[in-house]
């Protein structure tokens, strides 16, 4: 049986830095203060959610064990994102307050933190079944969003698509299916995030001219820099625009689709989750900026990648 949460010293919030390594419990050892849900014992483990969104993700697992079996896993990515239909878009709810938090919302998102939820509910379900629980999906958001789950800095978070796939495909939960799909290799440097820093409220102090500077926005400045050099040292891939209706027919019901943008230094300007209409048509589920809420969009994906402006191609992910 879950014990009530319990709720924690305002303090807590306060906390700049976390390192989350040990195995949380919300329900054994929870505490709740306003938004700040405590996941074990110990004081620096928490998330920051609402108990509206515990309990929305609660039902949707709950909902889900039933074809934990019976449904393919990119199925219930589906089933899933219908169940969030009407949701909020709300943009930067992950850089609210100046330190780091593991953040798990299902009442607003934007459109990555949309897929990313929807993977997790499900592979939380798949691995736990009826033991599937808020604290479970914590530990698997926390594992996604993080590089090696460590939540301290600002850039131990994974801001660019194609390294949250990449980690994807190292802990073998996604596949990129874009080669396989008829796609190509695209020339694409990323870089966006250090060539702009100044747009960013956690890097825009940063002493760019002075590697030895100590402060956190330098140090976050130069981690960043690492990761883009990193990603650029293998090949980047995508479907190009014009060929995507040839090579739809390779696109499964709940493969994440990558929208590749063209701003210089940027990967990938949209997620979405792919989603066989019954007309024949391969349409999408979305977070929506234009609409400002989760929605079953009336564009086809060939369409939206064809009028979207920033947009030139796709990528194609299949989730294991």
């Amino acid at each position: 049986m879950k014990a009530t949460p319990k709720r924690i010293p305002a303090t807590i919030i306060s906390l700049a830095f976390l390192f989350c390594t040990t195995t949380i419990n919300l329900y054994a050892q929870g505490k709740a203060s306003g938004d700040t849900i405590q996941l074990s014992a110990n004081p620096d483990i928490y998330a920051i959610t609402t108990e509206k969104d515990i309990a929305c993700a609660e039902k949707i697992m709950s909902e889900l064990l039933p074809y934990k079996d019976s449904k393919s896993t990119g199925e219930l990515m589906v089933m899933t994102a219908k169940k969030l239909l009407g949701n909020s878009y709300v943009a930067g709810t992950l850089d609210t307050g100046d330190s780091e938090d593991v953040r798990v919302y299902l009442s607003k998102t934007d459109c990555i933190i949309f897929v990313e939820t929807c993977l997790n509910l499900v592979l939380t379900v798949k691995e736990h079944g009826a033991q599937a629980d808020f604290e479970k999906l914590c530990q698997k958001i926390r594992l996604s969003r993080y590089r090696g789950g460590n939540v301290r800095y600002y850039s131990d978070r994974i801001h660019y698509t194609t390294e949250w796939i990449r980690q994807g495909e190292q802990r073998n939960i996604l596949q990129d299916i874009t080669l396989k799909a008829g796609g190509e290799v695209y020339d694409h440097p990323i870089f966006y995030m250090t060539k702009n820093y100044k747009r960013y409220k956690h890097l825009k102090e940063a002493k760019i001219e002075d590697m030895s500077d100590t402060s956190k926005a330098s140090k976050d400045y130069f981690a960043i820099a690492s990761v883009e050099a990193e990603l650029n040292s293998k090949p980047y891939t995508y479907i190009p625009q014009n060929r995507i209706g040839e090579c739809e027919k390779e696109i499964k019901n709940g493969d994440i689709i990558g929208y590749m943008s063209t701003t210089d230094g940027l990967d990938i300007a949209h997620v979405a989750i792919a989603y066989w209409r019954n007309n024949g048509k391969l349409g999408f589920i979305h977070a929506s900026f234009g609409e400002k809420k989760v929605v079953i969009d009336k564009k086809t994906i060939a369409e939206y990648a064809n009028t979207s402006k920033n947009i030139n191609g796709i990528k194609v992910i299949r989730v294991k």
